[in-house]
């Protein structure tokens, strides 16, 4: 039977890490939020369940306010977990909890009438370049403060990305400064003077990344602007000595692509939203 659930600090940090490291994977996202923001700030909290023995049995983090990761190496209360998120968010709007599909499956019955989105976690270690010619007037480079209201109208345009329907310019972009200064990057491929495509890393920490924001605008896709995106971003962060970057994806073809790059299949992932 596992104790009530507890508000971790840090002193509570390397028994954390020690729990998560098993599976690296699909832990990237508590992994960096841990180590780049604490157990204390404002921006993340993780909560956890302990068994009899007083060992973590599942953990519970969320970042800012409706961004959540579950992990769990034990029996839970998928309910419970459930009712933990909508204590804080009653409406469930912009809500995201991912984990192992397995784990997911469990709590997604509790969160209606948020809808599961199943994806493959995948892992490269090294980059496999891929070259491809472009014309000149096609270039891809890191993104800047700048560029960001550019960032958030390409991604608030592309139906894929759900969450930029419920965020303000102002919310979106106040988080691109905050990964930003917490070393997370944003390629953006542009031709001529215009952003058509970009790939971004989150929760970096010195061992790896997470890549996300995968997209390319509506009439430049198919002309491997996405691909450069990428392979820009794993260029850059392998070249600063991170030992991994993850992915998930839910499109075989984009998958076929990503193995190319040096990607392998990991896990099943999911996301409730």
């Amino acid at each position: 039977m596992a104790k009530p659930i507890e508000k971790l600090k840090n002193a509570d940090i390397p028994a954390l890490l020690a729990f998560i490291a098993p599976e690296p994977e699909v832990n990237l996202f508590i992994y960096g939020d841990v180590t780049n923001f604490g157990l204390e700030s404002k921006h993340v909290q993780v909560q956890a369940f302990r068994d009899e023995k007083g060992s973590f049995e599942s953990v519970l983090l969320r970042y800012q306010a409706r961004n959540y990761v579950f992990y769990s190496r034990g029996d839970f209360d998928p309910e419970n977990i459930a009712t933990i998120v909508k204590t804080a968010n009653p409406t469930l709007k912009g809500v995201c909890l991912s984990g192992k599909k397995g784990l997911m499956d469990k709590i997604a019955p509790f969160l209606r009438p948020l809808t599961p989105e199943d994806t493959t976690m995948a892992r490269c270690d090294r980059l496999n370049p891929h070259p491809q010619t472009y014309s000149p007037f096609v270039k891809a480079r890191a993104l800047e403060k700048d560029d960001f209201h550019e960032l958030y109208l390409l991604l608030s345009d592309i139906a894929e990305f759900h969450s930029f329907s419920k965020q303000t310019e102002k919310e979106a972009t106040d988080g691109y400064r905050l990964a930003a200064e917490r070393g997370s990057l944003i390629y953006g491929v542009y031709e001529k003077d215009r952003l058509v495509a970009t790939a971004a890393s989150t929760a970096d920490s010195p061992e790896g990344s997470m890549v996300v924001g995968v997209a390319a605008k509506e009439g430049y896709r198919k002309k491997g602007y996405a691909s450069l995106a990428v392979q820009s971003l794993l260029k850059d962060r392998f070249e600063k000595g991170q030992k991994f970057v993850c992915l998930f994806y839910d499109n075989p073809e984009a998958g076929k692509i990503y193995h190319k790059f040096g990607f392998v299949d990991v896990a099943p992932y999911t996301m409730i939203h």
